[in-house]
């Protein structure tokens, strides 16, 4: 029953052109940093290379986020899911067919960018390639757990949409914000907010180290924490499915 869930949401996605137009957007993105990498005076090809590597993730969180909000959103307002939990499935089926669904969306997304990222590289470092294409992907289940997450929690899908950027602003930022608390030397509750920063940066994802640019020009440095990024990774999805369920779960339809 699960994976007949799991098609009906791939269906829905492909009757919304969510992958053509996310192929629009990449093949947008690939001019546009073509176009503006001719105009640099030296490295055109590598301005070009991290231009689209930028916009792209960044577009790809963008289009995931927004079909996964206002689909569920949709499926509330037309009673499609308490049609579809009327049958023989339960809530925890229901959600993780989901989580399926946007998980493999969120693949063909991060081949589609990575290979066309590859096709543009003027050199060849499929290693990178490979670790930037892993860190994407799970940049972007993380981001469709939490627009699953809110979507189910809160009843507006434009403000579910806005949390969810806003959590992906803060995941960006995280690491400059620990930047800023390491080299500050303040008293009193400013030292109580750095506290809580720092208590905060202990369960958001580091975004800031998944999916660098400088990866597709020169490699992985050995600087990277892969382990903790995972492990994170994987456990704040679980965390957030889990708040997920526990939501759908008291609802009553």
């Amino acid at each position: 029953m699960v994976w007949i869930l799991t098609k009906y949401v791939l269906t829905a996605a492909f009757r919304d052109r969510l992958l053509l137009g996310f192929l629009l957007i990449l093949f947008i993105g690939i001019s546009l940093s073509i176009f503006l990498g001719s105009s640099a005076i030296t490295e055109k090809d590598q301005f070009s290379l991290i231009f689209a590597a930028s916009g792209l993730r960044i577009g790809g969180n963008i289009t995931l986020v927004l079909f996964t909000v206002f689909y569920l959103q949709r499926a509330f307002e037309s009673r499609d899911i308490e049609y579809l939990l009327s049958r023989p499935i339960t809530k925890l089926q229901f959600l993780t067919a989901h989580f399926f669904a946007f998980s493999l969306l969120a693949l063909l997304t991060s081949i589609f960018t990575v290979g066309a990222l590859m096709a543009m590289s003027a050199t060849s470092v499929e290693p990178a390639f490979f670790l930037w294409w892993l860190s994407f992907w799970i940049e972007l289940n993380i981001m469709v757990v939490m627009g699953l997450f809110f979507s189910l929690v809160l009843s507006s899908a434009v403000t579910a949409v806005l949390c969810s950027f806003a959590f992906y602003i803060l995941a960006r930022l995280i690491g400059d914000i620990l930047g800023i608390i390491e080299l500050s030397n303040n008293s009193g509750i400013s030292q109580i907010m750095e506290k809580i920063m720092l208590l905060i940066s202990v369960f958001v994802p580091r975004f800031d180290l998944m999916g660098q640019s400088a990866w597709l020009l020169y490699g992985v440095g050995s600087g990277i924490n892969w382990p903790f990024i995972l492990v994170q990774g994987f456990i704040f999805s679980g965390f957030i499915f889990m708040a997920a369920f526990l939501d759908l779960k008291k609802r009553q339809f």
